[in-house]
């Protein structure tokens, strides 16, 4: 038993830096509309296994997007432990949301906010020939055992317009850059992009604003399928396009990140994979 705990010791030695801060666990999720032309895979077959994956994981926070306003009730119904912050996309609470989740027995608001992606952020809008609007919600979360605070963003880029998605990054990163006020930063998203992209190049930037490093390649370990699009298993591993990430500040130590393969489950949870990353604050 004595050799058990000094093995374990030093394991936990290994992953875990000197003077860390605490741990988080973050979720991106893309869940997928309610639809009906998605038949077997309707949001009304799904929802219950939706529920039992986020208690399993139990993230500390979660990203999701396209989450309507039936969908948002019923998983705040279902996951009390959670607060729920960020404004439709059409205004208010109609149209899809891109909203931050986030334990509320573990962490205060102190502060958040969402804007739109358009040349006109701060009202109702959509521009750069998107199909749709798109919102960008932010937080500042203090845990309220710590003290520790950090930035945490969630948000969704067009699936069709290339300068959409291009205008977005820089007028993302711009804000990041505002709002962050130094503190570390966690960045979640549906980003409709792959890693060869202008717009992925434009969130790794660091020309004048925020650094930030993708979480699947600064992970000490990285887990399941690459792709996170897999079109309800319409297309194969090597198919599947990574256009969900967990972007992070260079400060932050990222240990473990997994891209949850559909294939472990029964039922397929959504037209994406969600994507989990354990990390450690500066």
């Amino acid at each position: 038993m004595k050799k058990l705990f000094i093995i374990l010791g030093v394991i936990f030695f290994y992953v875990t830096p000197m003077n860390a801060g605490s741990p988080v666990r973050v979720l991106q999720f893309n869940i997928r509309i309610i639809s009906d032309k998605d038949g077997n895979n309707n949001w009304y077959y799904r929802c219950k296994d939706i529920v039992s994956f986020c208690r399993n994981v139990c993230p500390d926070v979660i990203g999701m997007q396209e989450l309507t306003v039936p969908q948002r009730t019923y998983l705040m119904d279902c996951l009390p432990n959670y607060a729920c912050v960020g404004l439709g996309r059409d205004g208010g609470q109609t149209g899809e949301h891109s909203p931050v989740f986030y334990l509320k027995e573990k962490y205060i608001l102190e502060n958040s906010g969402t804007f739109w992606l358009s040349e006109t952020p701060d009202r109702v809008s959509k521009d750069w020939d998107a199909a749709c609007r798109h919102v960008f919600c932010w937080t500042i979360l203090r845990n309220r055992q710590t003290g520790e605070r950090f930035f945490y963003a969630n948000t969704h880029f067009d699936h069709v317009s290339e300068l959409a998605r291009d205008n977005s990054a820089l007028l993302s990163k711009r804000r990041l850059t505002e709002y962050a006020q130094g503190l570390p930063v966690i960045v979640t998203g549906d980003f409709n992009c792959n890693p060869m992209s202008n717009c992925y190049a434009l969130m790794l930037n660091t020309e004048g604003t925020i650094p930030l490093c993708d979480a699947w390649n600064t992970a000490r370990i990285a887990e399941g399928m690459i792709g996170t699009y897999h079109g309800w298993g319409g297309l194969s591993s090597e198919e599947s396009h990574r256009i969900d990430f967990i972007f992070t500040s260079p400060d932050i130590n990222v240990l473990r990140i997994v891209s949850d393969d559909y294939t472990r489950r029964p039922r397929m949870l959504s037209d994406h994979n969600p994507v989990y990353a354990d990390i450690i604050l500066p």
